[in-house]
């Protein structure tokens, strides 16, 4: 999967768009005028009046007047697929978009189709996002009645609203789909060439047409992609009463059978329908409003302040992961960032976070901090070590910045109580004054339980611009399942998990494909796992690697004892899998248990493999579950955590946790 620049390139391919017309007059009027206005040139606008009344007519050829195009007329209306073919007939461009005359274009929306278009010169057909096409409609699919939603706008919004929240929450990796609405569809001129156009004589009645020439196209070798990052607003037609076209879609319907089969009918369909990409981009525009907010918040509130987070690390890691990408959240929201970290840790930092943006400074001793400090407004601690050293820093100063504490787990649980860095964990909670901030309710409760200081709850956040789900077929085998193994890391089970794993092998022998990440392949423990045959062992691996294994997945299992929060679980339900998860712990806030993932008692082996067989064998209820999945990890944007964190340390005296 490839993940695109924010960027959209201008179009220079010739394109013509093809409007064709009933009456409706005041619909047309508003989808010409935001076509001459929202669309960059070249293009030409190919208008067909398909018997309309007089006064569309005449508006028609008073508003093609200087517009760069051509406008035909029929005397008697033909129809919706004759006029299509009429209009399709003259063009002669590389691209040729077929527009209802019931939509509201939005700025760069023929730019982003035809990008779309570009990425793949097997792409025929393309479609953008809207509030009412059918599997193209966002945020919702259904209303409350089981009927197509309308998804209307807002009291006082606009398309264009809607378009940049849509845009800034695509990831613009064009879900291939079976079936494209028609209202707006962008046609590649060598698939014209191909297959020709409409069906005049099964689809001359109109409906239909456009799901045979899908069809077709598939046949024919071509893919249909929906433009992840485009928005049309779709009126609905209103040039047919509602009984004409219930009529017209039941003969369609015919046709498509007798022309194609209902088994290309239903695989097409269920290509579109069961669309685990569309149904994360339903979900992450759902939150898209709440996002932009908390960034509209960010930036009024604290945009120049400057924050340096004190990150001494190596290595990727679900701690430095959650810093980094709320560190650029506030930095896109005009926050001056930077990281500091030990020079010594250079190295594998750098080869760990490649290209990294955001501003470093590397310490050749923690002592050198008292350097930097001045420079900045808030100073964040993010391990209890690095905790006395920002207090050691910031001590002599005469005008001090604020001092934070970003705990993300109960650190004393790491070691054992004889173990020297058990109470200098213990004791970094205490340090004051300092502004004690953590992911998960049932963290903050750990340390307020275990050391009477007060923490603040900001909430779960992952890397919402890079775990998204990829295509898996219906019910496929075999069931891809992906565990993390970390034999350093005790409270993580690994013995427990790999034994989990053998069991799956043994038990579901082909049915499953196991995949093992972070630990050396050749690490004794996973010795029978290799010999199985069904397991890949993919080492250490990057963030970047965890997401391309979790866009291929189909379950994800962690028998942690706990999970403060638990980043890669939350990381899998945003990619679409189905998660398996301890019940102790911050994750039961994410996780409803059985709703939108499985919660079990880690100290029960035989629970953690029951629930393991539950989602290898039944497709249905995985499929379930990640749905929901997916709207739960879509709320969890860093934006949101990041506001949570300035208010922490700036709007709020020092020590004071959450009412």
């Amino acid at each position: 999967m490839t993940f695109r620049s924010p960027e959209v390139v201008p179009h220079e391919e010739p394109v013509d768009v093809v409007v064709c017309v009933h009456n409706a007059l005041d619909d047309v009027r508003v989808c010409l005028e935001s076509v001459v206005v929202r669309t960059r040139p070249p293009y030409r606008l190919i208008v067909v009046d398909d018997g309309s009344e007089p006064d569309t007519a005449a508006y028609l050829r008073d508003f093609m007047v200087g517009q760069p195009g051509v406008l035909v007329r029929h005397e008697t209306a033909q129809g919706y697929t004759l006029a299509a073919n009429a209009g399709m007939r003259l063009s002669g461009a590389d691209f040729v978009v077929l527009l209802n005359s019931d939509t509201i274009v939005t700025y760069l929306w023929l730019d982003r189709l035809i990008e779309c278009a570009r990425s793949d010169p097997r792409i025929g057909l393309v479609g953008p996002l809207s509030n009412t096409a059918s599997w193209q409609s966002v945020p919702r699919l259904f209303d409350a009645a089981g009927d197509w939603a309308e998804n209307r706008l807002e009291k006082g919004g606009s398309p264009d609203d809607v378009a940049t929240l849509i845009a800034g929450a695509s990831l613009r990796v064009y879900p291939r789909v079976g079936f494209l609405n028609g209202f707006c569809l962008l046609i590649r001129r060598q698939l014209v060439e191909a297959i020709g156009l409409f069906d005049e004589a099964r689809f001359g009645r109109g409906f239909g047409e456009e799901n045979d020439y899908c069809l077709r196209a598939a046949e024919a070798g071509w893919q249909l992609a929906v433009a992840d990052d485009a928005y049309v607003y779709h009126a609905q037609s209103r040039s047919y009463s509602r009984e004409r076209r219930l009529v017209l879609s039941k003969h369609a319907n015919e046709a498509l059978r007798e022309a194609h089969g209902e088994e290309m009918i239903e695989r097409s369909l269920e290509a579109t329908r069961e669309s685990r990409i569309l149904a994360a981009m339903r979900a992450r525009i759902e939150v898209s409003e709440r996002r932009s907010a908390a960034r509209r918040s960010i930036r009024d509130r604290y945009e120049g302040r400057r924050i340096l987070f004190v990150l001494p690390t190596g290595e990727v890691g679900g701690g430095a992961n959650v810093v980094i990408e709320e560190a650029r959240a506030l930095m896109a929201c005009g926050v001056i960032v930077g990281l500091a970290n030990l020079a010594k840790l250079r190295a594998a930092f750098e080869a760990s976070y490649p290209d990294l943006e955001i501003p470093m400074v590397y310490l050749d001793s923690p002592r050198d901090l008292r350097l930097h400090v001045m420079s900045f407004d808030a100073i964040v601690a993010t391990l209890f070590l690095s905790v006395g050293w920002v207090m050691s820093a910031v001590e002599p100063l005469p005008r001090k910045p604020v001092v934070g504490y970003y705990a993300q787990d109960f650190e004393p649980y790491f070691f054992d109580e004889s173990d020297p860095h058990h109470a200098q964990a213990m004791a970094s909670y205490a340090a004051s004054p300092m502004h004690l901030f953590t992911k998960t309710a049932w963290n903050a409760r750990e340390i307020e339980t275990r050391t009477g200081v007060a923490v603040a709850c900001i909430g779960p956040s992952l890397a919402w611009g890079r775990f998204i789900p990829g295509e898996r077929p219906r019910n496929p085998l075999p069931v891809h399942v992906v565990a993390m193994v970390r034999p350093s890391t005790p409270r993580r089970s690994p013995e427990l998990t790999v034994r989990v794993l053998e069991r799956l092998a043994a038990d579901r022998g082909e049915g499953v494909l196991l995949h093992v990440f972070g630990v050396d392949a050749g690490h004794s423990l996973l010795a029978k796992l290799a010999d199985s045959g069904r397991c890949r062992l993919h080492g250490e691996v990057t963030s970047g690697r965890v997401a391309e294994l979790l866009r291929d997945a189909d379950v994800f299992l962690d028998f942690s004892t706990y999970q403060a929060m638990g980043l890669t679980a939350l990381e899998a339900m945003a990619s679409g899998v189905a998660v398996v998860g301890p019940e102790r712990g911050g994750l039961a806030e994410i996780i409803e248990d059985g709703v939108s993932g499985l919660l079990v008692d880690t100290n029960s082996e035989a629970r953690c493999l029951q629930a393991a067989r539950r989602l290898v064998d039944d497709w249905d209820f995985r499929d379930g579950l990640t749905r929901k999945a997916l709207e739960a990890a879509a709320a969890c944007f860093p934006d949101r955590s990041a506001l949570a964190m300035m208010d922490v340390l700036f709007s709020r005296p020092q020590g004071e946790a959450d009412a």
